[in-house]
């Protein structure tokens, strides 16, 4: 038992240790995993990168082949530009060698002619006199040619000279090109030289980490995994340096291939400038010559002229000599006359000062005057703008001044219209009621005139109307009072019809009077509408033969005629009694015994005026 215990003991401690190794494997090996992962992220940034930096050099490297190749399309050109410009120098080379050929022999010529006639000028003397002038002519002739071909080549000259210009132009930017293309190749280079040592670096660490999880055998298979992982990345990564070490390379040949262009280029555009170098300085010769030929001739044809001149002075010298005596007396009574001449001229000189002087104050006065006269026509123009202001207020004023007055006319009249009305229905109300009840509307009547008196006045118009109407109101209360209890007033119709005719008469005078205010108010009548006739509430009459409910509604006795209001004609009653007559079919159409009236005589009473309304 002890002994077990004792091997239970050994072996607790053990077992601890092992567990505590092999948590700090396990540890170990966390923290290892977690290095190996970072790096592995770390690595595969670098890779990215790389493969983002090879990208971008590719495409720059596209860029710069598409560049070459159009700088070599334009190089292309240039040479043959270069060999068309060649041709045209040796063509215009070959003319002025041909030129020059035929003015040095000419001007041979033109010796062997000269020593020629110089022989038979002392023999022929006349003769000369006619062959001089024409070959004068044809010497001319062709210096003219002569000057205008210069002219040409000047001008061919300059053109060539700016195409030089631009020539030397783009082959300093060609250049510049080259050098920028030979810095871009050596950043290329340094950064390939960079990238080595990083790629050594990451293949140095990789065995490191390999030989470093050999402290537990079950970790060994994970470690084995990783370790290939790393493996296979480091190969690819010297793979891709491969692959950059070979395009930088090949880069490095097409730079170099491209310098070589660009000095062949060099050399060739070198070749040409000697070349055209060489020409200018042909040319120069050439115009050098012209211009000695040219001189020469301009010499003989001098010399020909001075032998000529003498010749003419000689024969004209004799009448010279007395036309100089006669010019020189002319000369000096000119000069007398000249110095009178001058006098005058002076004189004539200050008459003009002083006229010049005082036109010049009268324009100055001219113009203080319409300066003047413009300021007055402007202060006039102002007072006339503010005139005519005021006037359009005035007018305005007048206008609104007018229409008022026009409206209150309109309504004075209006006002008149109905005093007339309500009064000729007062009166005959009154009458008729006076022929009713005599005794009790006598006082009435007094009342009324002195109210016609008062009413004359035109404060106290609307008073007069409101207590006429008032009275009217009154008047048919009573009128239908009395002619609901007595049955005898149906006798006395006549006397109704006569108190009709007289207000129909009176209404026919008052339109009258009416239409003449129309009349002379017409060109300035306002726009207000035509006013209505005056309506008259109706009463209910009835007559003793009908019953109680059978009741005859009294008819307006006023029609509308134009704009007035007028009684009824002859027409318009016989039109009511024959509507009397439809309406009421009940009524006997001939008197009965009981003293009633036919239905003529009822239409003749409702004909009368009776109306209460208030306009």
């Amino acid at each position: 038992m002890e002994n077990q215990a004792h091997n239970t003991m050994g072996a607790s401690p053990c077992e601890a240790e092992l567990q505590e190794l092999m948590e700090q494997i396990d540890i170990m090996v966390s923290n290892k995993k977690l290095d190996w992962e970072r790096k592995m992220r770390a690595l595969e940034t670098r890779l990215d990168l790389r493969d983002q930096e090879l990208a971008n050099a590719q495409t720059c490297l596209d860029q710069k082949g598409q560049e070459v190749g159009l700088l070599r399309q334009k190089l292309d050109s240039l040479e043959k530009c270069n060999l068309a410009m060649t041709r045209n120098y040796e063509g215009q080379l070959q003319t002025l060698k041909a030129q020059f050929s035929k003015l040095t022999n000419s001007f041979e010529k033109l010796r062997l002619h000269q020593m020629k006639q110089s022989k038979v000028r002392r023999k022929e003397s006349p003769h000369l006199k006619e062959e001089i002038p024409f070959e004068l002519s044809n010497l001319n002739q062709k210096l003219e040619e002569f000057r205008a071909k210069s002219r040409e080549w000047d001008k061919q000259e300059i053109l060539y000279q700016t195409h030089l210009v631009s020539l030397d132009a783009q082959q300093k930017l060609l250049s510049e090109k080259c050098n920028q293309f030979q810095k871009q190749a050596q950043s290329y280079q340094t950064q390939l030289s960079g990238k080595k040592p990083c790629t050594e670096d990451s293949s140095s660490e990789d065995p490191r980490l390999m030989c470093e999880p050999d402290h537990s055998c079950e970790t060994s298979e994970r470690d084995e995994f990783i370790i290939e992982k790393l493996k296979s990345a480091v190969s690819e990564i010297a793979f891709s340096r491969n692959k950059l070490q070979d395009e930088n390379q090949k880069l490095l040949q097409e730079l170099k291939m491209y310098q070589r262009q660009c000095q062949a280029m060099e050399a060739g555009l070198s070749e040409v400038k000697s070349e055209l170098q060489s020409r200018d300085d042909l040319l120069r010769i050439i115009e050098m010559e012209r211009l000695q030929l040219h001189r020469e001739l301009l010499k003989i044809g001098e010399c020909q002229n001075t032998q000529e001149n003498k010749k003419r002075v000689e024969s004209s010298y004799s009448p010279s000599t007395k036309e100089l005596e006669r010019k020189r007396k002319e000369l000096f009574s000119v000069t007398l006359d000249q110095q009178n001449h001058e006098k005058e001229l002076n004189k004539i000189r200050s008459q003009l000062y002083q006229e010049e002087e005082y036109h010049g104050s009268e324009q100055e006065r001219m113009r203080n005057e319409i300066s003047d006269l413009t300021e007055e026509l402007h202060q006039k123009e102002i007072t006339i703008a503010t005139i005519m202001k005021k006037a359009a207020l005035l007018e305005r004023q007048l206008k609104m001044e007018l229409e008022i007055k026009e409206k209150m006319l309109a309504k004075q009249q209006v006002s008149d219209m109905r005093y007339k009305a309500v009064r000729t229905e007062n009166t005959h109300l009154k009458g008729m009621m006076g022929d009713l009840d005599p005794g009790q509307y006598m006082t009435s009547e007094i009342t009324d005139v002195k109210s016609m008196d008062f009413t004359n006045r035109e404060h106290s118009r609307h008073t007069s109307i409101n207590k006429l109407e008032y009275e009217n109101e009154r008047l048919r209360n009573d009128l239908a009072k009395l002619r609901a209890n007595d049955k005898s007033a149906w006798a006395n119709q006549n006397t109704y019809e006569e108190m009709g005719r007289y207000t129909y008469q009176n209404q026919i005078k008052m339109e009258k009077h009416e239409d003449r205010l129309s009349q002379d108010r017409e060109p300035n009548r306002s726009a207000t509408p035509p006013l209505p006739p005056l309506p008259f509430q109706t009463k209910e009459m009835t007559s003793p033969l009908v019953s109680d409910d059978e009741v005859f509604p009294l008819v307006a006795g006023r029609m509308r005629v134009g704009n007035s209001t007028a009684w009824p004609s002859d027409r318009g009653k016989k039109e009511a009694r024959m509507n009397a007559g439809r309406l009421h079919p009940r009524l006997p159409r001939t008197r009965n015994r009981g003293g009633s009236s036919s239905p003529e005589e009822i239409v003749s009473c409702q004909d009368l005026p009776c109306s209460d309304t208030k306009l």
